[in-house]
């Protein structure tokens, strides 16, 4: 479960992405995004747990002015689950050139 410190900022996150300000780098073969911004870096990474049989997300904030780093995750049993699924839909969209 999100901490709502932590929910607030990955809702702005999404908002920024949405809008086009921020681009991600999306690894396909790890299931993770990645923002590098320069008071920051951000990443997401989606896994299923077998033995749970649910979807989850692993966050990781690290704050480059502190050299600290931290982890929040979250499963599809908790109701900010939705919240790391679109920052994830958006971010890995985000660098995505479709032919017009």
């Amino acid at each position: 479960m999100l901490p709502p410190k932590t929910k607030d900022f990955v809702s702005e996150l999404i908002k920024r992405t949405e809008s086009g300000e921020f681009s991600w780098t999306y690894d396909d073969e790890n299931a993770n995004v990645q923002l590098s911004a320069d008071k920051f870096t951000f990443s997401l990474r989606y896994s299923f747990n077998g033995v749970e049989e649910v979807g989850k997300f692993v966050m990781a904030y690290y704050d480059a002015a502190a050299q600290k780093e931290y982890r929040f995750y979250t499963n599809q049993t908790w109701n900010d689950y939705d919240v790391a699924r679109r920052l994830y839909g958006a971010a890995q969209s985000s660098g995505l050139k479709l032919p017009s």
